[in-house]
């Protein structure tokens, strides 16, 4: 199912003949990001400090020593599965979507908080209107050892609990635009093997929401108390990417394309009615290759790493795994 919501957004995002992708890097922020021994933000319990990275500025709050809401960079590698505060700094993946160690979001949403403010606890904003295409989310060790083992707070989950991650979309009129919702933990079904949680990177497609100005978060659990609900409110995300125009497919090119995958040779042959250009992208919307058809075209894949990807042409998507 992963790999599905992957090949959709980037066929998404191949699709979108004047836009341009705009992927969150950590790596690469508008102002440096400085991190202490343990790999986290310096800057966490510091007030009026935001991580701002490719145009992206993500809301973050700090009131006293100890306390924060919103989200925090890190890098750290630690899960110490003790199912508290200790691991609110962590990934279950160790690391972002570039790998173990690579920088990442942790995000905590206060509920009660945010109840007495009209700031949202979990946003990110914009610095122009655009159409979102997603993001990765993956769960936070001190989240998912709540989960799978309960603790003086919250309750370990058994059939029928469940945890959700609701993405609200902000249009430029300041009006909620759509929610989406992603299961971080989904035991609901009365058979255990179809249980689910979440402990690596997983796509949550957001092109639904359309052309949006912020995004907020919010989260709710059948572990549910008086104020909020009582497990932990804590997700990491990542690589969140949005274009500057809207997706199109040309179905009059689409039909005189098309595209086939020779796995021998390790290339995929273009055909084509009308000249048009190929692309090769990568399961992270990263451009691979990138080549001009005049009928026919071959595009020699065998030098490029294994993995998935996608060959976009004309309108037409093609996924293969090598």
């Amino acid at each position: 199912m992963r790999k599905i919501f992957l090949a959709l957004v980037v066929c998404l995002l191949c699709s979108a003949v004047s836009a341009d992708v705009i992927v969150l890097d950590l790596s690469k922020p508008a102002e440096a990001i400085e991190y202490n021994e343990q790999g986290v933000w310096r800057d966490v319990y510091k007030d009026e400090a935001f991580v701002q990275s490719q145009g992206f500025r993500f809301s973050h709050v700090s009131s006293s020593p100890h306390y924060y809401n919103g989200f925090v960079a890190s890098r750290s590698t630690t899960v110490l599965e003790s199912a508290n505060f200790d691991d609110q700094f962590g990934c279950m993946a160790r690391g972002g979507v570039s790998g173990e160690g690579s920088p990442y979001l942790v995000a905590y949403w206060d509920a009660y908080a945010e109840s007495l403010s009209i700031e949202r606890s979990c946003e990110v904003t914009f610095p122009a209107p655009y159409y979102t295409a997603g993001f990765y989310v993956c769960n936070n060790p001190y989240t998912y050892y709540a989960i799978q083992k309960g603790n003086s707070y919250a309750a370990q989950f058994e059939q029928g609990a469940w945890l959700k991650l609701i993405v609200h979309g902000i249009d430029t009129s300041g009006n909620e635009a759509g929610t989406v919702e992603h299961y971080l933990a989904d035991y609901r079904s009365e058979k255990p093997e179809a249980w689910t949680l979440n402990k690596s990177w997983e796509w949550v497609d957001l092109s639904t929401l359309g052309k949006v100005s912020s995004l907020y978060f919010t989260m709710e659990s059948s572990d549910q108390g008086e104020r909020s609900m009582k497990t932990p409110a804590y997700f990491c995300p990542d690589r969140l990417m949005v274009l500057t125009a809207p997706a199109s497919v040309d179905e009059s090119l689409a039909t005189t394309t098309k595209l086939y995958y020779d796995r021998v040779a390790g290339a995929v042959r273009v055909e084509s009615a009308e000249p048009m250009e190929a692309a090769v992208y990568n399961m992270r919307g990263a451009l691979v290759m990138r080549q001009r058809v005049e009928g026919t075209a071959s595009l020699d894949l065998s030098d490029t790493p294994s993995g998935v990807y996608i060959v976009r042409c004309g309108g037409k998507s093609l996924k293969i795994v090598k």
